[in-house]
């Protein structure tokens, strides 16, 4: 059987089967179901905060989790947890008082199965959780080196555990509503930070009651609670009636009762159950459905999907090849790429980005001219990129000692399952072959992969980063020496003491954007010159939307907030 009607008649089945089990169906959809579905391509391998660190989990977790602050349409910081904030005049000590009224969703871990109150002690709980090493999480640089104490409670933690049996000293629970975050140093973005999922707030006794399922059994204060989760297949959301929002005309929200989200990886099934009305939205258009979509500009709808709704934004999101550096992991071991700044910047210089973007993608991205922070986010400093130059990419590939590509193994490049991915990548390997470079593409399932390059397992890898808060801080951060796994994402393995210098000088207290955009031009150039990545482009965000949903919306951090969505009638 033909592999892609194969994948069409499974995703048909599975989809249809989500509308039997959750109420409407391919008619029925639009008009008589409060169950929003979509479908994500990439899989989901934990709802646990303390490990989400990738799309898929951060938008589904964020229909279950909420955290002290939240960011606005405009991506400004605003009250969830925390009704209002106070900080020092030298920028030190942050003070947040907590709204009485939020409640856990329900669940069995708590005293009759009740949702209790969020406390102060359960955000203290859930920022000192980070700082476990028994947790595993990967966010453990949110607060490392921020917070008074956080680096050593962790060191502590992981050395010994009854020396850091005790509490942080920069979290300081003042009363059940009053809670006090002190920092060693200023950190502009801090209270950006607060609202990423790695500081939603859980609930002791649910960690406790599901231990090492938590990440399967998770537990929040948010719009909507886990009902159902079927690895693969789906996960179904419902409405947590214990949620504290309403609305301007005092309506308890959410408006939707339910959130069915399916796992069909082959994005042309995607759309196809989107044609036919059997999903709300759609994330990603397949390219051979390029010319069925859009509009000649690439940026408007095609006159047969009028009524439907076109999301667009660019992202602060940028899409990579990462070279692991760090000769000590695993995947370092043996590889050319680890220790030749020749040959890494010769693939950079051999790869036509523009034509990627114009043919494989059919314009639907910016081309990665700049360095890894993409245009649009504040902090941006335009610094130019690798530009395509065959020749002097033949030139570097003879200074790295492989003239003409002799005496270079073939080199493996590690994607996760993606028809989009596998389209750009094969393109690469098409170009890199005209300087003598021999590419090899292997695809796993995204969630392994991602534990695979997080593990410093490959040498060469594709990867994307999404801002996980909207300052160019947290693109470079995933550069800074201090931030290699488990502390953080500094996946390459990269290390520069300027560029750490440089980092660090960006984050003064009296620094203006203007001043650290100057800084950053110059990390940034560090990072081109030494290219521990290869930048492809920077995404730009479109969704689709049926004519019958209302209240949807996207940003540039690609953020999926379904507390006001509803379906409305035609």
């Amino acid at each position: 059987m033909n592999l892609n009607r194969h994948l069409l008649l499974i995703g048909i089945a599975l989809v249809s089967s989500l509308a039997a089990c959750g109420g409407g169906g391919a008619g029925e959809v639009a008009s008589s179901s409060s169950t929003f579905y979509y479908n994500d391509p990439d899989g989901l391998n934990t709802l646990d905060p303390a490990r989400i660190g990738a799309r898929s989990p951060w938008q589904i977790g964020g229909q279950i989790f909420i955290g002290l602050v939240g960011l606005d349409s405009a991506l400004r910081p605003i009250p969830q947890i925390a009704k209002s904030w106070t900080v020092s005049p030298d920028g030190l000590r942050w003070t947040f008082n907590l709204r009485g009224d939020v409640f856990f969703a329900d669940d069995a871990s708590f005293s009759g199965g009740k949702g209790r109150a969020v406390t102060a002690e359960d955000v203290r709980y859930s920022f000192e959780r980070i700082l476990d090493p028994a947790t595993s999480s990967s966010g453990v640089w949110v607060f490392s080196g921020k917070v008074r104490g956080a680096a050593e409670h962790f060191e502590a933690r992981r050395t010994d555990s009854v020396a850091g049996a005790g509490h942080v000293p920069g979290f300081q629970v003042v009363d059940d509503t009053t809670f006090v975050i002190e920092l060693e140093k200023p950190f502009p973005p801090f209270l950006s930070i607060l609202s990423m999922p790695y500081c939603y707030i859980v609930p002791r006794e649910a960690v406790e009651k599901y231990g090492d399922e938590f990440f399967r059994n998770p537990v929040g204060a948010g719009a909507f609670r886990l009902a159902e989760w079927s690895p693969d297949q789906r996960i179904v959301l419902v409405r947590n009636e214990r949620y504290y929002e309403r609305d301007a005309g005092g309506a308890r929200l959410p408006y939707l009762d339910s959130v069915v989200v399916s796992f069909v990886k082959d994005v042309k099934t995607e759309y196809l159950e989107y044609k036919e009305g059997r999903l709300d939205a759609v994330g990603t258009i397949d390219p051979a459905f390029t010319d069925e979509v859009f509009a000649a500009d690439a940026k408007s709808l095609a006159p047969t999907l009028e009524g439907h709704h076109l999301h667009a934004t660019p992202a602060m999101s940028v899409e990579y090849y990462g070279f692991l550096l760090d000769s000590t992991r695993p995947g370092a071991k043996g590889s050319p790429l680890a220790g030749n700044r020749h040959l890494r910047r010769a693939i950079n210089y051999a790869i036509d980005r523009d034509a990627i973007v114009r043919y494989v993608l059919k314009g639907r991205a910016a081309v990665g001219v700049n360095g890894p922070i993409p245009p649009g986010t504040p902090g941006f400093s335009n610094v130019a990129g690798f530009r395509f130059d065959r020749e002097l990419a033949r030139r570097l590939l003879d200074s790295a000692g492989y003239p003409g590509g002799k005496g270079l193994p073939p080199l493996v490049l590690q994607m996760g399952h993606s028809e989009r991915s596998a389209s750009v990548a094969e393109a690469l390997q098409d170009q890199l072959a005209t300087v003598g470079i021999t590419l090899e593409l292997r695809q796993v399932n995204s969630p392994q992969h991602r534990e695979m390059y997080l593990a410093g397992k490959l040498p060469f890898f594709r990867a994307n980063w999404m801002a996980d808060y909207p300052d160019a801080e947290n693109f470079l951060s995933l550069f800074y020496s201090e931030y290699a796994p488990p502390a953080g994402n500094n996946t390459t393995g990269f290390r520069n003491a300027r560029f750490d210098s440089l980092y660090r000088a960006a984050l003064g207290p009296s620094m203006t954007i203007e001043q650290r955009s100057a800084l950053y031009n110059e990390a940034e150039r560090i990072i081109l010159d030494q290219s521990p990545w290869v930048i492809l482009y920077y995404s730009v965000i479109q969704r689709l939307t049926q004519p019958w949903i209302s209240g949807y919306a996207v940003d540039p951090l690609d953020r999926l907030d379904l507390t006001r969505v509803r379906k409305v009638s035609l």
